[in-house]
């Protein structure tokens, strides 16, 4: 059953781009093997397939990793369709590959060439649309192979997910230190600042102090000529 992209989903939009690319690469390859294997358009023809399939292996690989990421989005039924279609774009990447290392490869262009439905399997294949994606006999892959082979990336993106777990908890670690610094820094500034406060109040009591003993000063003059007149009139009083 083919899946629609409705709502522009940018997965099966990637998905169809790589459908329509292992179509070109099926062109290119029957153009190959019609001309001279000495010829310069067989050379050039060559080397674009050679290139486009090293492009559609790769293409497929990014669309079952991020398949992957989003499985917990989509239903189980949905999933296993998409997980159908990849595989049997893998298969028929196989058949490509086969076909482009054989100097005459005549049944697996025909195998190429027959109808196939939506996930690329030919509706001889094709009875069942719940039954998995066929790989040909004559394939040294099989879908254990590929589910083998996806399992491997599962575990390599559980890896890399268990190494950002282990960097975020480092950073929490050192967030954690940091704002306990950040703590003790700030106690320190609250008593640097009420050792001011107290070194201020200490300093305004003594300027008061100097006042009064400098006013105490500057009279204590007046009242010794005081006393001598004092004493003065006195000692004239007794004569």
């Amino acid at each position: 059953m083919a899946l629609i992209n409705i709502d522009g989903d940018p997965w099966l939009t990637e998905l169809d781009a790589c459908e329509n690319l292992s179509n070109e690469i099926q062109s290119q390859l029957a153009a190959r093997n019609r001309e001279n294997q000495l010829s310069r358009e067989y050379g050039v023809l060559s080397g674009t397939v050679r290139v486009r399939l090293k492009q559609l292996g790769g293409q497929l690989e990014q669309l079952n990793r991020k398949l992957g990421l989003i499985s917990n989005t989509l239903t189980s039924g949905e999933a296993e369709r998409r997980q159908r279609r990849i595989e049997a774009l893998q298969t028929k990447l196989i058949q490509l590959q086969r076909q482009f290392t054989n100097v005459n490869p005549s049944s697996d262009r025909t195998a190429l060439f027959q109808p196939t439905n939506s996930r690329g399997v030919t509706f001889a294949e094709d009875d069942d649309d719940d039954d998995p994606a066929i790989i040909a006999s004559s394939s040294s892959y099989t879908v254990a192979d590929l589910r083998a082979q996806q399992t491997r990336i599962l575990e390599d993106q559980n890896e890399g997910l268990e190494a950002l777990s282990q960097v975020i908890a480092r950073q929490k670690v050192l967030a954690s230190q940091i704002g306990g610094e950040v703590d003790l820094h700030n106690e320190i500034l609250d008593d640097l600042a009420q050792t001011m406060e107290t070194t201020d109040s200490r300093m305004n009591r003594e300027t008061r102090n100097i006042g009064t003993i400098t006013t105490q000063d500057s009279t204590w003059g007046y009242w010794t000529v005081i006393g001598l007149l004092f004493v003065a009139i006195i000692v004239v009083g007794v004569l």
